[in-house]
């Protein structure tokens, strides 16, 4: 007898198990966002105050510029992958009914770091309460989100070109240098070849303070060129200040603003002194223009800023 209801209830629970299985809802909801979604997203009103800082206008101009090219989407928390802007991102996992939590942390590749993406880490979470419906696509420009920079944020060094710039020629041999000038109606660095040889250029920054350790390092540069120009960026540390590491390259921008991000973390940690949590370091810009043809490089921005990972 009990066998005979062992067996009942089982195929019970099987049929309860087929029905409850038999039309599950998959239509999703889609998330659209785009790069003007994230073009002006960070607020930095009170950047002075939370920093202890006193960046001009300008410095805090430079602050909000970026060019985000892909997007980390989390949620209810829950991870939606790296997607590339614009993108239209399906989510199955939601209830009409409920408001869910969304989450995008603006991101970027990293130059000479194959296939990977940073999400970029100096910003503070925002996270933001929306209805997402089956069957509709949440449009993000409804409601772009807003971040401010994390209170442990730091820019160690920080280069506009506002009159003056900290790079100067390496040698003597090679005199081309880095000056500021007025361009598109903002204040650039300029170098100009216009030697009918190959001529080159090869400028520092002046030396900074970074730490050493559990830190994350990023180089940020915004640059262009009008023709195809071989740039290197380059540093050297107090360690070695004679030997110059590669931290990678520019690509040709013709007529064409780019902003680009290097990692600089494990080359401070492989190439800093032996004791202490700090080192120094200068940048090394370097390159070579097109052969019997003027070649101009334009930088706008250079950003060095550090955040502590743990």
């Amino acid at each position: 007898m009990n066998r005979y209801i062992y067996l009942i209830i089982s195929f019970l629970l099987v049929l309860f198990c087929l029905d409850s299985c038999k039309n599950p809802d998959l239509t999703p909801v889609y998330i659209h966002v785009t790069q003007e979604d994230l073009a002006d997203c960070i607020d930095v009103s009170r950047f002075n105050e939370t920093h202890d800082q006193n960046f001009d206008q300008e410095h805090l101009e430079a602050l909000k510029r970026h060019k985000f090219t892909h997007v980390n989407v989390y949620v209810n928390d829950k991870n939606i992958g790296c997607w590339e802007l614009p993108c239209k991102v399906p989510v199955l996992d939601v209830s009409d009914a409920d408001t869910s939590t969304l989450i995008l942390i603006p991101a970027f590749p990293i130059t000479g770091m194959s296939n990977t993406i940073w999400g970029y880490p100096f910003l503070n979470i925002c996270r933001q309460k929306v209805i997402l419906k089956k069957g509709t696509t949440y449009e993000v420009s409804q409601n772009p989100p807003k971040y401010e920079y994390s209170e442990y944020a730091r820019f160690p060094y920080f280069e506009t070109f506002s009159n003056s710039t900290s790079f100067t020629p390496s040698s003597t041999s090679n005199p081309l240098t880095l000056l500021p000038v007025s361009y598109e109606g903002m204040n650039v660095g300029e170098i100009v070849m216009n030697d009918s040889t190959h001529q080159s250029f090869d400028v520092s920054s002046s030396s900074f303070e970074v730490p050493v350790g559990s830190y994350r390092t990023m180089l940020e540069v915004r640059y262009k060129t009008d023709c195809d120009v071989d740039v290197a960026m380059k540093m050297s540390s107090a360690y070695n200040p004679h030997m110059a590491y590669s931290v990678g390259g520019f690509f040709a921008s013709p007529n064409e603003w780019k902003t680009i991000h290097f990692d600089l973390s494990s080359t401070i940690n492989n190439y800093h002194s032996s004791s202490g949590n700090k080192t120094y370091v200068t940048l090394i810009l370097s390159g070579a223009g097109e052969k019997g043809k003027e070649s101009h490089v334009y930088i706008d921005d250079i950003k060095v800023v550090y955040i502590r990972t743990a």
